[in-house]
C-alpha cells in the first residue's frame, strides 16, 4: 500500500478558463515527460462534485459521494488507485485494522494504490460534509502508479 497525502492542493494548478482546480493528476507536472493519465480537480463556482478527466485508452473511472455522518470501508483491488477528496467538512480516511489514520479537509487529497488488495475506514463528519472517492481501474493490466 502507499498513500500519498496532497495536503491544501486547492492552491496548486488553476485553470482560469475552465473555472477549476487542479487536486490531483498523473503525472501533476507535464517537465517530467511521463504520459498523461489522468486528472481529478474541483470547479470553484459549483464544488458539488470533483471532476475527473482520463485516458480512456488507459483508464477506466467511477466515482461516488459520501455525505451526512457516512462511516464505512473503502476497498481498493490490486493495481487501482482510489482518490478521496473533501468538497465541504472534513473527513477521516483510516487504516481497518491498524494505527494510522489521516483527516482531510477541501483542498486536501488522499491518493491510496498498491499492489495488494486492500479497505480503508472512511469516516464522513455529520452535518453539511460531502466526500467524493474516485475509483481509478487499468484498463491495460498494468498497475497504476501515481506519478508526482
Amino acid at each position: 500500500m502507499w498513500m500519498l497525502i496532497r495536503a491544501n492542493a486547492l492552491g496548486a494548478e488553476v485553470h482560469p478558463e475552465l473555472g477549476t482546480r487542479t487536486l490531483a493528476a498523473c503525472p501533476d507536472s507535464a517537465e517530467r515527460g511521463d504520459p498523461w493519465r489522468w486528472t481529478v480537480s474541483v470547479n470553484d463556482a459549483d464544488a458539488e462534485r470533483v471532476v475527473v478527466e482520463t485516458d480512456g485508452d488507459h483508464i477506466r473511472q467511477d466515482s461516488r459521494q459520501y455525505t451526512d455522518g457516512y462511516v464505512g470501508e473503502l476497498f481498493r483491488r490490486s493495481g487501482e488507485q482510489l482518490v478521496v477528496a473533501p468538497l465541504r467538512g472534513e473527513a477521516r480516511v483510516a487504516a481497518v485494522d491498524g494505527p494510522w489514520e489521516r483527516w482531510l479537509r477541501p483542498g486536501d487529497v488522499f491518493i491510496l494504490e498498491g499492489e495488494d488488495d486492500e479497505a480503508v475506514r472512511l469516516s464522513v463528519t455529520p452535518g453539511d460534509a460531502v466526500v467524493d472517492v474516485v475509483r481509478l481501474a487499468p484498463t491495460t493490466g498494468r498497475a497504476l502508479r501515481w506519478v508526482p
